[in-house]
């Protein structure tokens, strides 16, 4: 699926905002999602600098991601298309695919090991 890079000019944007857009910007991607016309929120950000929310959007195609905004009440902004070096696919954290931490270290798991069978939990 493509993605979208998706500019709103929002005056005095800042992290309250962009919470509050995020949020109806959710709830319009569940409206959505049940009229066959689903989409994902890969990034969310603000630009201070030039008062600009940003999101990174994945739909079928740009008039998907126009009827998104619409939905979410949200002002019309720039849409691009972002085309991925490689055509790889963006994986997002929640993903399974997305974790590449292991997550406790081998040493952590060798020193639970020793403990249950040279510690006061375990028996020799």
């Amino acid at each position: 699926m493509p993605y979208f890079m998706v500019e709103i000019f929002m005056a005095d944007a800042g992290q309250l905002v962009l919470g509050r857009a995020t949020w109806l910007l959710e709830a319009a991607q569940s409206r959505l999602g049940t009229a066959g016309m689903s989409t994902r929120t890969i990034v969310a950000g603000l630009s201070r600098e030039d008062d600009r929310l940003l999101y990174l959007i994945e739909a079928r195609n740009r008039d998907v991601v126009r009827r998104l905004f619409a939905v979410a009440l949200l002002p019309d902004g720039r849409i691009r298309e972002i085309t991925l070096v490689g055509g790889g696919r963006l994986v997002l954290a929640r993903d399974p695919g997305g974790d590449i931490d292991p997550g406790a270290e081998p040493q952590l798991v060798e020193d639970v090991v020793n403990v249950g069978l040279d510690g006061a939990l375990g028996q020799e």
